[in-house]
């Protein structure tokens, strides 16, 4: 049997000849960027875990059968389009390795891109749902949709705050991570209720596996960013600079005595990137607490260069330092630990080798360093 991770690189070639399908498709205006974000690289996760959901119920569905690999790429279109915004949210200069698509094509034309790849994304499962009339379909990939960008919001929201308690992060990671995975995972088993039964209860354990999956890759991600640079290609403690309170960060703000909290919390308040501002939005385009937020965050850049209100870049250091030490992200892991094993009690039922190769998808994400 193929390993998880060897599966993964024997579909990088047929989802990429998907991918370049759906380009073709879009209008001239958006082909350079799509094509330049979509096939950038890249584990593929989405299509791929997809792909072994519908071969959990039908394993004779191969890369001979383009219509499930055109079905796959619609949650991957979603995840790039969710990543041309974010990279312009958090002024992100590269990705995988090159210049972030905003660096290289402009602001607006890569905002344009993303909502084009949304919506291509939503026509190509229309095209699916109407063929196999499974309405279903629609629902799904609206729901991640509404979910994703709930969870983007919320986070927004909640930067430079250090929450409260874990379930206010585990509420974001959901919406913003989990629920693509999830429906990932579910369309696949739709598609396959094409070519044998599928029963409603084996749909909703397929995608709780996708969920409890996507909240710990999320949650392993996270503690991630505290390992060093030379493992993960990225600098590390972005979050902490970032200003967003993962569950190290939440960690290490609750071992803190009363008099440094307070004084901790103050200074990550400090937002380094006023997201809202920088895209030129104001307190009359926002409403409730994110517009009180965002004028907090706009209050709190007017004094970055009083160190008395903001990090020193050895005050970050020693916050990574004592993180590190006392195994905030190894802690998190566990918490990730307590996903995953959800996760695998969801394929309980489930029988063929296919189930083998989705189980063995929880060791990679458990262990990827990256």
């Amino acid at each position: 049997m193929k390993e998880f991770s060897e599966i993964i690189m024997a579909e990088q070639a047929p989802v990429s000849c998907a991918l370049e399908r759906v380009i073709q498709t879009l209008p001239r205006s958006v082909q350079e960027i799509a094509s330049y974000s979509l096939l950038s690289g890249g584990k593929r996760l989405r299509p791929v875990l997809t792909l072994l959901c519908a071969r959990l119920f039908s394993p004779e569905i191969t890369s001979q059968n383009p219509a499930i690999y055109d079905a796959a790429i619609v949650l991957e279109m979603f995840h790039v389009a969710s990543l041309l915004h974010d990279d312009v949210l958090d002024n992100a200069d590269t990705r995988r390795g090159k210049a972030s698509a905003h660096m290289a094509y402009g602001i607006r034309p890569c905002l344009l891109a993303g909502d084009a790849l949304l919506a291509a994304g939503n026509r190509q499962m229309a095209e699916f749902a109407i063929k196999m009339n499974k309405p279903e379909l629609i629902h799904t990939i609206s729901q991640a949709l509404l979910h994703t960008s709930t969870g983007e919001i919320e986070e927004i929201a909640l930067v430079g705050k250090i929450l409260p308690c874990m379930d206010d992060y585990l509420s974001v990671i959901e919406g913003k991570t989990a629920w693509i995975l999830r429906s990932a995972c579910e369309v696949g088993a739709l598609m396959a209720s094409e070519l044998c039964d599928v029963s409603e209860e084996d749909k909703e354990r397929v995608a709780s596996f996708g969920l409890n999956l996507g909240m710990a890759f999320q949650i392993v991600d996270d503690a991630l960013d505290f390992a060093p640079e030379s493992v993960t290609g990225k600098p590390i403690g972005g979050d902490l600079r970032e200003r967003k309170c993962t569950p190290p960060i939440l960690m290490y703000a609750e071992s803190l005595d009363t008099e440094k909290r307070k004084d901790f919390e103050r200074k990550f308040a400090a937002v380094p990137v006023p997201v809202f501002e920088t895209l030129g939005h104001t307190s009359a385009h926002t409403s409730g607490h994110i517009s009180a937020h965002t004028s907090a965050q706009t209050e709190s850049i007017k004094n970055q260069d009083d160190s008395k209100n903001n990090f020193t870049e050895s005050e970050i250091a020693h916050i990574i330092e004592e993180i590190v030490k006392n195994k905030y992200p190894e802690k998190t892991k566990a918490l990730a630990d307590s996903y995953l094993e959800k996760a695998e009690q969801a394929l309980i039922p489930f029988s063929n080798h296919y189930k083998g190769i989705l189980l063995q998808a929880l060791q990679y994400v458990r262990e990827r360093r990256k």
